[in-house]
């Protein structure tokens, strides 16, 4: 869990670069609240507007000294909702949701008192880790596995002795066209694939060990169990014919005998 935290603390840094918004990330079909960071709204006359995109005007707040602000919704209506007098509640979010929110204070001069950089994201799919190939000596396992998701798909070595394993090419990772990030790695003698973004994740994952103890056979005994299987098989066939057939001699027998 520490790899999959610092990892998004480096993607969310490159998400919000240079730039002083506070990043919030939202699930679709969830609801939001932003606040004014304690902007004051008791001078009467006082103008609170929030904004989207830094033009379309969403809500303007006139503040009235000891009685709460009179509300004014100009764009977007249905999606907005103010509660605790000043804060904005953006309801039910979709995809087109996503932009920038912010609020500005106007008295004797406007201010810019909170900003957000509000993103909408689907909850990831699920992640299935397949393995490919395995190839087992007396000394050491050789595997290759595979994490898949219904949009990419990423795979990686793995070489483990008695003792201990290594990733031969690293931690692998990719940033989907979804955005959101395919890994897989090793941690503690296990696979792991990982499939994550802001809002939620999933893994899938396997013990080393587990992988090669199970693709250890060898071709001798799995011909053996092979044609015990095929015995069992004819023997079954045999019985169940033999049956069939005594069957239908004593019917035609006691048909004899009737008709005599």
């Amino acid at each position: 869990m520490e790899r999959f935290t610092v990892t998004w603390t480096v993607f969310i840094f490159l998400f919000q670069g240079f730039s002083a918004l506070t990043p919030v990330f939202v699930q679709t079909g969830e609801d939001v609240v932003l606040d004014v960071n304690g902007a004051d709204c008791s001078e009467d006359g006082a103008i609170i507007n929030w904004k989207f995109n830094q033009s379309d005007i969403l809500v303007r707040l006139t503040c009235n000294n000891g009685k709460n602000p009179t509300v004014h919704k100009y764009e977007y209506k249905e999606r907005t909702e103010i509660i605790e007098e000043t804060s904005l509640k953006l309801k039910n979010c979709q995809k087109s949701f996503s932009g920038v929110y912010s609020a500005t204070r106007f008295s004797r001069k406007e201010d810019i008192v909170a900003e957000y950089n509000v993103r909408v994201e689907d909850p990831v799919s699920p992640v299935h880790l397949n393995v490919d190939l395995v190839f087992n000596t007396s000394t050491f396992c050789s595997l290759t596995v595979t994490c898949s998701t219904d949009h990419s798909i990423i795979s990686s070595s793995f070489t483990c002795g008695n003792k201990s394993c290594k990733q031969d090419d690293g931690q692998q990772t990719e940033v989907t066209k979804q955005e959101n990030l395919l890994q897989i790695y090793l941690s503690d003698q296990s696979v792991i694939c990982n499939h994550s973004n802001h809002i939620s994740w999933t893994n899938s994952t396997e013990k080393v060990e587990l992988i090669c103890t199970l693709n250890n056979a060898s071709p001798e005994i799995l011909s053996h169990h092979i044609l015990i299987r095929i015995t069992v098989v004819v023997l079954l066939a045999a019985v169940l014919s033999a049956s069939v057939f005594f069957y239908v001699w004593k019917k035609k027998r006691q048909t004899c005998l009737q008709s005599g």
